[in-house]
């Protein structure tokens, strides 16, 4: 008998759990469906939203919301067209006595499921008021897997494309009327096997694949970053009006120590304590032909300290890679390049912290690279942070090279060609700061000789242009030492253009100090007449 009562209060209980089931697949999940895209489609006047299907458990206090889909509203004034899709969401832990008597959100876990994002959108720098939330929420855990965006500007060249991503954002909590933003994202974790943008000018295609970002370990890496302009050289320059750098990077193995991703989203803080480089590219082209735009160029330093967050970067490194600068001169037929490999270099001290104002620290670099692939040149450089000339000083040294390995530059740039001649060794030290430069230059060399060539023809042998070599080459000394006198020390001096780059700034420093070296000056001039009469 007591076994009968037991089996029927079962029975009972199951028959009412399958009742209370089937009541809910029948009347409850299609209530709840219509009820939240109902509520969703009033509130949005912008957005229209579909739901294929609602699964609720009672017992795990969750729902899961199926085959949903996002378009925009038809309206003839419109800018944005989107359209979204969704596999599948999961709501878990879902506390329903805050959702039903506080009106508050509280949730253990969102996963979103096979979600793709397409379309065009209207990216204005000002979009109105901030929006703010309606409600108290709090996820502990909100999950995108396999997320796809395909997102352009209706208003310029813009796009965004991200391939297979997840994204998991930790303890998410949002006050009522809080603004919803990016600050809101306190901790996540995100990995993705592409991301490309599109900028707006559509000048420049940048490319990140294989992105993997831990928040436990605060560190960021990235199997390979490229900067790819989408026009050649010269179509590239000839959509500016103004000289302009055409630049080609490519970047592996890059990796972000100690740096927090969620910081920099936030407030644009830069804080790492060493970005390590694998491998770098990059490919530099000017046309010089075109028209110069006057406008005054920071120093290095302040472009460090004007920006708008915070920076501190003890060091990065460059463990590898190649620098090819290519120049087309008024006048030249044709492009000269100028080559930089097997390349190493190491940036230390990279801050704007304004302690340093009254504290001394130093912003340093330090590189060395085969020049033309022949000859190992070393570079340092160091420059007090907050020095209000922003000194620099530079020292750096060159092994042997053959002259006539740099014919790819001095042939198209400066219109001479080396016939002979080799650098036995170089070593420069000088100074930089907002007005001038100031140092010393030691070149070796011997057997130096020169032809000039005609800028439209690019001949050596003319009559114009072999009287021209005759007088270029009585201009210069070719050779340091003289056979029987000591080694001449050329003198580096040169005057900012605060129109041109720092880089520019130093390497026409150091041009100052070759060209002291190796042309005659009055008092070598008379010793060479001295010597002829001696004879």
């Amino acid at each position: 008998m007591r076994q009968n009562k037991i089996l029927k209060i079962s029975i009972g209980i199951v028959a009412f759990v399958l009742l209370f089931m089937l009541l809910t697949m029948v009347f409850l999940e299609p209530w709840a469906a219509k009820k939240i895209q109902t509520a969703f489609n009033k509130s949005s006047d912008k957005y229209h939203l579909e739901i294929g299907e609602v699964n609720i458990s009672i017992l795990q206090s969750g729902i899961e919301l199926e085959n949903i889909t996002l378009s925009t509203k038809l309206q003839n004034d419109s800018l944005t067209d989107f359209q979204g899709e969704i596999v599948s969401v999961k709501f878990k832990g879902i506390k329903l006595f805050k959702a039903l008597f506080k009106n508050d959100i509280d949730v253990r876990e969102v996963n979103i499921f096979n979600s793709r994002f397409e379309g065009k959108l209207p990216f204005q720098e000002k979009t109105g008021p901030a929006k703010v939330s309606p409600l108290n929420i709090r996820i502990e855990s909100l999950i995108f897997d396999r997320l796809v965006l395909d997102i352009k500007d209706k208003l310029s060249s813009r796009t965004y494309s991200l391939e297979d991503a997840v994204l998991k954002v930790y303890d998410i909590q949002v006050a009522k009327q809080d603004t919803i933003s990016p600050e809101i994202i306190r901790q996540f974790d995100f990995n993705a096997q592409k991301y490309a943008t599109v900028s707006a000018d559509s000048m420049y295609t940048m490319t990140a694949i294989g992105i993997d970002y831990a928040a436990t370990s605060n560190s960021l890496a990235v199997d390979s970053f490229s900067v790819h302009p989408n026009y050649s050289n010269y179509e590239f320059t000839d959509r500016n009006k103004f000289e302009s750098d055409r630049i080609e990077a490519g970047l592996n193995q890059i990796v972000f120590h100690d740096f927090s991703a969620g910081d920099f989203i936030k407030s644009g803080n830069l804080v790492s304590s060493y970005i390590e480089i694998g491998k770098m590219a990059i490919d530099i082209f000017r046309d010089k032909r075109k028209e110069f735009k006057h406008v005054d160029k920071p120093a290095f330093q302040d472009l460090i300290y004007n920006y708008k967050g915070k920076i501190t970067i003890d060091s990065i490194g460059i463990s590898g890679g190649k620098l090819t600068y290519t120049e087309h001169a008024e006048g030249a037929n044709e492009p000269g390049v100028i080559r930089f490999n097997e390349l190493n270099a190491l940036i230390f001290n990279i801050t704007n912290d304004t302690i340093f104002k009254t504290e001394k620290a130093f912003l340093g670099f330090n590189a060395e690279a085969l020049l033309m692939g022949k000859a190992k040149m070393k570079v340092q450089m160091k420059g007090r942070l907050f020095d209000s000339q922003n000194t620099f000083a530079v020292n750096g040294n060159l092994s042997g090279i053959e002259v006539m390995e740099l014919n790819p530059m001095l042939e198209k740039n400066a219109f001479i060609y080396a016939t002979s001649g080799k650098i036995d060794a170089m070593s420069f030290s000088f100074t930089t700061n907002n007005t001038k430069s100031a140092g010393q230059m030691n070149l070796r060399y011997d057997g130096l000789n020169v032809a000039v060539k005609n800028k439209r023809t690019d001949d050596t042998t003319a009559v114009k242009e072999r009287v021209a070599s005759v007088i270029a080459n009585m201009k210069i000394v070719n050779s340091n030492p003289m056979p029987g006198e000591e080694v001449r020390q050329g003198v580096i001096g040169f005057e900012r253009d605060p129109e041109k780059s720092f880089f520019n700034y130093c390497a026409k420093s150091i041009i100052s100090g070759i060209k002291s070296s190796v042309t005659k000056t009055q008092e070598t001039r008379k010793e060479s007449r001295k010597q002829r009469r001696d004879k």
